[in-house]
C-alpha cells in the first residue's frame, strides 16, 4: 500500500506543487520500500500454494492498476466539475481491482501448510491452526473440480470462510483431503501437493483414527503394515502399557510411604 501511495503521489504531485526531482525521488523511495518489505519465510517442509501468476506479477499487476486509476480518477475530480467529476469517480471502481491483486499476493506468500507426526499446521494471512489427529471429526478424499478461471480463482483465494482453508494445486480436476475439525474448521489440500502422502496416512493410523473414506481395503493394510514395521506394534497398544506404568509406580510410592509411617 505505501510503495504505491508514494507513486500515486509522485503523479498527482507533479501536475500541482512537487518538481520533476522530487517525483523521481518518490517513484525511487516507492520501489525501495517494496523491495526492502519483510518477507515471510515458510518452515522447512512446508507446503505452499501454486500461484499462478507469480507473487512478484501479482504485485505488478495490482501496482500498474492502482498507479493508472488512482491518478486519472483523483485529478479528474480535482479539475472537473458536474458529470465530468462523476464520470471520473468511476475511475475508482477498476483502482480498487489493486487491493484485490495485493490481498491475493499476500495469501500465497504467508499460506502454507506443514504435517507432524501426530497432526498438521495450517496457516493462511497470519491465522494459524495447529490440528492433533486425534482431535478430528472426520476425514475424507474427495474429488474436487472446476473448470477455466474457476479452478485458478479457488486455489488463489483459497478461504472460503472463517472457518474453512483450501490449498489447491491449481488443476481443474484434482484429489484432495478434507480434515474436519469440531473447533477449527475444515482444511482442503491437494493431495498432488504432498510429497509423502503415505508417511501421512501412517501418522493417522498411529493416532488411533479412522484412515479417509476413499482409500481401498488393500491401501489400508498396507499402511497398517508399514506403521507396525515402523513402530513396533498397533499404537493403540501404547496408551496400555503406559497406564500399567504408571499403576506400578504408584504402587511403589504407596508401599514406601507405609513403610516410612511409625
Amino acid at each position: 500500500m505505501l510503495p504505491l501511495s508514494l507513486g500515486v503521489l509522485a503523479i498527482v504531485g507533479g501536475f500541482y506543487f512537487m518538481s520533476l526531482l522530487s517525483c523521481l525521488v518518490c517513484l525511487l523511495a516507492s520501489g525501495g520500500i517494496y523491495a526492502a518489505l519483510p518477507r515471510p519465510n515458510a518452515p522447512s517442509g512446508a507446503i505452499k500454494p501454486v500461484s499462478k501468476p507469480s507473487i512478484s506479477s501479482l504485485d505488478a499487476i495490482g501496482f500498474g492498476i492502482g498507479i493508472v486509476f488512482f491518478p486519472i480518477a483523483i485529478l479528474g475530480m480535482a479539475n472537473t466539475s458536474g458529470a465530468l467529476a462523476l464520470l471520473s469517480m468511476t475511475a475508482l471502481l477498476p483502482a480498487s481491482l489493486a487491493f484485490l491483486f495485493f490481498a491475493v499476493a499476500v495469501r500465497q506468500e504467508t499460506s502454507w501448510v506443514r504435517f507432524f507426526g501426530n497432526g498438521f499446521e495450517f496457516t493462511q494471512f497470519g491465522r494459524r491452526a495447529r490440528v492433533p489427529y486425534e482431535e478430528l471429526k472426520k476425514i475424507e478424499v474427495r474429488l474436487w473440480q472446476a473448470s477455466g478461471w474457476v479452478a485458478w480463482f479457488q486455489s488463489t483465494i483459497g478461504s472460503i470462510g472463517h472457518k474453512k482453508a483450501l490449498l489447491l494445486n491449481g488443476a481443474e480436476s484434482t484429489k484432495t483431503l478434507v480434515f474436519k475439525h469440531p473447533v477449527a474448521g475444515t482444511f482442503t489440500i491437494s493431495s498432488e501437493l504432498i510429497p509423502d502422502l503415505q508417511r501421512i496416512l501412517i501418522g493417522m493410523d498411529r493416532a488411533g483414527i479412522e484412515l479417509p473414506e476413499g482409500i481401498s481395503e488393500w491401501q489400508r493394510k498396507k499402511i497398517r503394515r508399514r506403521r507396525e514395521r515402523m513402530y513396533g506394534g498397533p499404537e493403540r497398544e501404547a496408551p496400555k502399557s503406559e497406564q500399567v506404568e504408571v499403576a506400578r509406580i504408584a504402587a511403589l510410592i504407596e508401599h514406601a510411604r507405609r513403610q516410612a509411617t511409625p
